[in-house]
C-alpha cells in the first residue's frame, strides 16, 4: 500500500471512528426531556446531561469543584479528543510552563508550542441567574461538540481543550427557573406584563445574584462567596488562554462581543487588547453570515478587575464577553414589537462560542507564543516597571484582616513572602502612594514581589490608586454636564490594603532581602492560653473578638468590653477589648474562652488582676461597659435593596457568624418588635420604606427606638430615619437654603479619608484615628445645626486635608464633602439610632468598617 493511499485509508477510518462516536452520545433532548430554548433548564438537568456525555463520549470528562450555599454541584465539562484526554496531566503541566517564563526559557516554550499543546478555551454560562441564554448556549456548544463528526469539530477539539462551566450561579438561576415553570401556560406569552416576565425589584436582586444576594461576577479576586472559592482553583490548575463570559442585557439591544470601550485598566495586559480586536473580527464575520445583529466597542469595559472577563486577562488570559439582549423568559416582546424568543437568544451565544473555539484552534500557535511573551513582558515590569519593585504588608491594624489579606492574595496565585530578617528599604511608598523616604521593616513583614506571572493582577490589587485616563474623564464629565450618566461602570477604586485598613507598602529599593515563601497561608500567632487568676482579654485590635463576645453572652456569660485603652499587667490593652471576669462566671468559662478564642482565631491574654497602670483605667472603670445580649432582626424585601441586604446578612452570617433574625418590611406592623433590642435597615429609598411601613410601622419603629432599641441605619435609609424618625437632627448638605438647586455628582466608588472620634464608643477597637471609607453615592449629611449635645455624636467624619486617597471624584464633591458625617450616633428616648452614611459592608470585602458596623450591632444596645 503506497503511502498516499494509506493516508486516504487512515482518514476514512478516522471519519468512521468520529461518527461512530458521535453516535452512541445522547442528544441534549434526549437527557433532559426538552430541546435547546423550549424551557428553562434547570441545574439538576444540566447535570444530567454532562453525567451522560461523560458517560458516553470520550470526549467529555466532568470534573466538580464544589457546591454553591444551597447545595448545588459545582461542574464543568472537559471536552477535546481522546488522544488529548489521555494526557490531560502534561497539557495542565504545560500551561503552567508556558505561564512562568522564569521556569520556561523561550526555546522552551518554542518546544511545548511546536509539539501541539492545544489552546485552553474556558467558558462560564450565566453568572446572573435569571440571564438564561448564557447556560443554554454553553450547553448547546458543548452538545456540538460531543456529538459533530465534521472537519471544523474535529480540528477545533484537536487543537483545543475546551472547559464549559455552564451555570455559574445554579442556586439564582433555579430560583427563577421555578418562577417560570409555575406561571408559563401551554404556549409562553410574551407580553412583558405576564407573570412569567414579571417580578419585583427584590426577585430580580434574588435571581440574579446566589443565596447572600451577591454579585458574583463583582467577586473574582474577592472570592467571599463559595461558588468563587470553588472555582479558582479550576483556573489556577488550568490557566485558560482564553476566558468567556457569557451574559445577557436588556431586551432592547442586540448582541455585545469585544473590543470593549474606554476605559481599560492601566495594568491591563496589551497582548489581550490586541486578541480582543481579533476574536471581535471572527464574531463579526459569524454574526454577519447569520444575519445576527450585535454591537461592539461601546457600552462596557475593562477597568474595575472582578469581572470575569477582566480577571481572566489580569491571571494571565484573553477575558472576553457576551452581552445577549434578554428574552426574559422563554419569549418577551420588544419595544418595537419584535419578539425574542430564548431560543433566538441562545443561537447567538452559541454562534459566538463556536466562533471563539474554531479563531483558538486556527491561531493555536500565534496565541500561545503571545501567551508566554505576555508573562514576559509582566514579569520584566516587575523588575522595571515604575509602580515599583514589591510590595510590603506590615502587621498594622486587625491581625485577623493582615493574614487574610496575604491568604486571599495567595488564593488568587500571587507568589507571597515573609521576611526572615529585618531590612530597612528605601524609596518607600505608603499606603496611598505618598514617598515616606526610607523604613525599616521587621522580620515577619510580608513581601510581594512584582516581577512574578501574576504581575498585572498584584498591580491592580495593590497599588493604592488605578488612574483613570484623562481622555475618558473628559468625556464622563462632558455627560454629566448635560445630565447623563457618566458611564462609570463600577467603582473606580478597590485597593486591598486600603479596604482591608492594614499597613501596606512598596519600594522601588532593589536590594536583596532574606524570605521565605508562604504557602500553608498566614495566621494570627497564637500562644496557649494559660488559665486565668481574675479574667480573660480578647484582643481588642480584632473585629472578631466581638464575635467571641457574641457567643460568650448567648451562652450566659458575662462580659465586658473597654472603650478605651489601658495597660494591665505591664502590657497594652486596645480598645474595644472583651474583659471576661472570672469571679462572675462560672467554671465552665474556662472552656468556652480557649474554643472561642481557637474558633475566632483571636488572641486572648489571662490576666490576674485588673489593676492598670497610672494614667491608664482599670477594669473596673466606667470605660469599660457590660455588654448585654444583642437580639438582632433586619429588614428584607421590597424597598430594601437586595445587594445592601446580602452584604450586611453575610457579614454577620458567614465572616462573623452572628445570627440575626430577617423581618420583611410588610411584617413589621404586626411583628413584636420588643423581642429584639437591634433593627439594621439596609439602604432603602426613604419614601418607598415609609409607604411600605404606613404610619403604624413608622409608629411602632419610633417608640420601639423610644423603649430603648437601637436602630443602624446603611446608605440611603438614612434618609428614612432622618425625615421619618423624631429628634435625629442629622442635616443634608442638599437641605441648605443655597444648595437647594446645586448639581449633585455621585462619587464613582472611590476611596476617601474619615476621621473617627477616639473618645466615642464607636471608635472602640480602631488603633488609628485614620479610616479609608469607600464612597460610592452623592450624599452628604452634616451635624445638627444647633450646637452639638452630648446625645448626639460624629463618629466620623470626612476629612479636611488629603481627602481623596484611591479612585476618582469630581472637584465639587471634594469641596463639599471635607469635616460631613460618615457615621452619627444619636440618642433617643433610652434608644439610639446609628447612622452611616454608605454602605459599611459593600461587597464583604471592605472590610476595614467591619469593627464600625459589629459594634454598632454588637455594642449598640449596651452603650453609654
Amino acid at each position: 500500500m503506497s503511502g498516499a493511499v494509506r493516508t486516504v485509508v487512515l482518514a476514512v477510518v478516522s471519519c468512521f471512528a468520529w461518527a461512530a462516536v458521535a453516535a452512541q452520545v445522547p442528544s441534549f433532548r434526549e437527557v433532559t426531556g426538552h430541546a435547546s430554548g423550549e424551557r428553562v433548564t434547570q441545574h439538576h438537568e444540566m447535570v444530567r446531561y454532562l453525567e451522560r456525555l461523560a458517560a458516553t463520549s470520550p470526549r467529555v470528562t466532568m470534573e466538580r469543584q464544589g457546591e454553591t450555599w444551597e447545595g448545588r454541584a459545582l461542574v464543568y465539562a472537559i471536552v477535546t479528543t481522546p488522544a488529548n484526554h489521555a494526557r490531560l496531566a502534561a497539557i495542565r503541566e504545560n500551561a503552567q510552563r508556558l505561564g512562568d517564563p522564569r521556569r520556561t526559557t523561550a526555546a522552551e516554550a518554542a518546544s511545548i508550542i511546536g509539539e501541539g499543546h492545544p489552546v485552553i478555551v474556558w467558558f462560564g454560562g450565566s453568572i446572573h441567574g435569571f440571564e438564561l441564554s448564557g447556560s443554554e448556549g454553553a450547553l448547546k456548544l458543548l452538545e456540538h461538540l460531543a456529538t459533530r463528526d465534521d472537519a471544523p469539530t474535529r480540528e477545533a477539539l484537536e487543537r483545543t481543550v475546551v472547559l464549559i462551566d455552564p451555570m455559574l450561579n445554579p442556586d439564582g438561576r433555579d430560583a427563577f427557573a421555578h418562577l417560570n415553570h409555575e406561571s408559563i401556560g401551554e404556549t409562553p406569552n410574551p407580553k412583558p406584563q405576564d407573570w412569567a416576565n414579571d417580578f419585583t425589584r427584590w426577585q430580580s436582586i434574588k435571581f440574579r445574584t446566589g443565596h447572600y444576594y451577591f454579585d458574583t461576577n463583582r467577586d473574582w479576586f474577592a472570592h467571599t462567596q463559595r461558588e468563587t472559592r470553588a472555582r479558582i482553583p479550576t483556573l489556577l490548575a488550568w490557566r485558560p488562554q482564553v476566558v468567556v463570559d457569557m451574559h445577557e442585557m436588556g431586551s432592547d439591544v442586540e448582541f455585545y462581543f469585544d473590543p470593549a470601550g474606554e476605559p481599560y485598566g492601566p495594568y491591563y495586559p496589551a497582548y489581550a487588547r490586541r486578541w480582543h480586536t481579533r476574536f471581535g473580527a471572527a464574531y463579526a464575520a459569524a454574526f454577519d453570515n447569520a444575519g445576527f445583529e450585535y454591537m461592539t466597542r461601546e457600552r462596557y469595559n475593562y477597568f474595575y478587575p472582578g469581572y470575569t472577563t477582566s480577571y481572566g486577562s489580569y491571571t494571565g488570559g484573553i477575558g472576553m464577553l457576551y452581552e445577549q439582549g434578554s428574552s426574559r423568559g422563554l419569549a418577551l416582546e420588544r419595544p418595537d414589537a419584535s419578539i425574542r424568543t430564548l431560543s433566538d437568544a441562545l443561537e447567538q451565544q452559541y454562534t459566538a462560542a463556536w466562533a471563539a473555539v474554531q479563531l483558538a484552534a486556527g491561531e493555536r500557535e500565534a496565541l500561545l507564543r503571545e501567551y508566554y511573551e505576555g508573562h514576559v513582558d509582566a514579569i520584566e515590569d516587575g523588575r522595571s516597571g515604575a509602580a515599583g519593585r514589591r510590595y510590603l504588608i506590615a502587621a498594622e491594624g486587625d491581625p485577623s484582616l493582615v493574614a487574610e489579606l496575604v491568604n486571599l492574595l495567595t488564593r488568587n496565585g500571587i507568589e507571597v513572602d515573609r521576611l526572615t530578617e529585618s531590612v530597612r528599604l528605601s524609596n518607600v511608598r505608603d499606603r496611598t502612594g505618598q514617598s515616606i523616604g526610607q523604613r525599616a521593616f521587621s522580620a515577619g513583614t510580608f513581601v510581594v514581589d512584582a516581577a512574578q506571572p501574576r504581575n498585572r493582577l498584584t498591580r491592580a490589587l495593590l497599588e493604592p490608586s488605578v488612574p483613570l485616563p484623562e481622555g475618558f474623564l473628559e468625556y464622563a464629565r462632558s455627560r454629566v454636564d448635560r445630565g447623563e450618566n457618566p458611564r462609570f461602570y463600577d467603582i473606580t477604586a478597590w485597593s486591598l490594603p486600603l479596604l482591608f485598613n492594614v499597613g501596606a507598602y512598596s519600594s522601588a529599593d532593589a536590594r536583596s532581602v532574606q524570605t521565605e515563601r508562604v504557602t500553608a497561608g498566614a495566621r494570627v500567632a497564637s500562644t496557649p492560653v494559660e488559665r486565668a487568676g481574675y479574667a480573660y482579654l480578647f484582643d481588642g485590635s480584632q473585629a472578631a473578638a466581638l464575635s467571641a463576645l457574641y457567643h460568650l453572652k448567648a451562652r450566659g456569660h458575662r462580659a465586658s468590653v473597654t472603650l478605651k485603652a489601658t495597660r494591665i499587667g505591664g502590657r497594652d490593652v486596645a480598645s474595644g477589648t472583651v474583659v471576661v471576669r472570672i469571679g462572675q462566671n462560672d467554671e465552665t468559662v474556662h472552656d468556652a474562652v480557649r474554643e472561642l478564642a481557637a474558633r475566632f482565631g483571636v488572641g486572648v491574654r489571662a490576666v490576674a488582676t485588673g489593676l492598670s497602670a497610672e494614667g491608664f483605667p482599670a477594669l473596673g472603670s466606667a470605660d469599660v461597659i457590660p455588654v448585654k445580649v444583642p437580639n438582632i432582626a433586619m429588614l428584607a424585601e421590597d424597598p430594601i435593596q437586595g445587594y445592601s441586604f446580602g452584604w450586611a446578612w453575610y457579614t454577620l452570617d458567614r465572616q462573623y457568624e452572628i445570627p440575626t433574625t430577617v423581618v420583611r418590611v410588610r411584617s413589621v406592623q404586626t411583628t413584636d418588635l420588643s423581642r429584639f433590642n437591634v433593627l439594621i435597615v439596609p439602604e432603602a429609598s426613604a419614601s418607598a420604606l415609609s409607604g411600605a411601613l404606613g404610619d403604624e410601622g413608622v409608629a411602632r419603629l419610633t417608640r420601639w427606638v423610644r423603649d430603648g432599641g437601637t436602630l443602624v441605619t446603611i446608605g440611603r435609609a438614612t434618609d428614612f430615619a432622618r425625615e421619618h424618625l423624631e429628634q435625629l437632627a442629622l442635616r443634608s448638605w442638599y437641605d441648605n437654603e443655597d444648595a437647594e438647586k446645586a448639581q449633585r455628582f455621585d462619587v464613582p466608588g472611590a476611596i476617601l479619608r474619615a476621621e473617627l472620634d477616639p473618645g466615642i464608643w464607636m471608635a472602640a477597637g480602631y488603633g488609628s484615628t485614620e479610616l479609608p471609607v469607600l464612597v460610592n453615592s452623592e450624599r452628604i449629611y452634616l451635624e445638627p445645626a444647633e450646637p452639638p449635645a452630648s446625645a448626639r455624636r460624629i463618629v466620623a467624619r470626612y476629612g479636611t486635608d488629603n481627602l481623596n486617597l484611591a479612585g476618582h471624584a469630581w472637584p465639587e464633591t471634594l469641596e463639599r464633602l471635607p469635616g460631613a458625617v460618615f457615621a452619627y450616633d444619636a440618642r433617643i428616648g433610652r434608644g439610639r439610632v446609628v447612622v452611616f452614611a454608605e454602605d459599611v459592608n459593600f461587597r464583604a470585602y471592605w472590610r476595614g468598617a467591619n469593627r464600625l458596623f459589629l459594634n454598632a450591632v454588637i455594642l449598640g444596645p449596651s452603650a453609654p
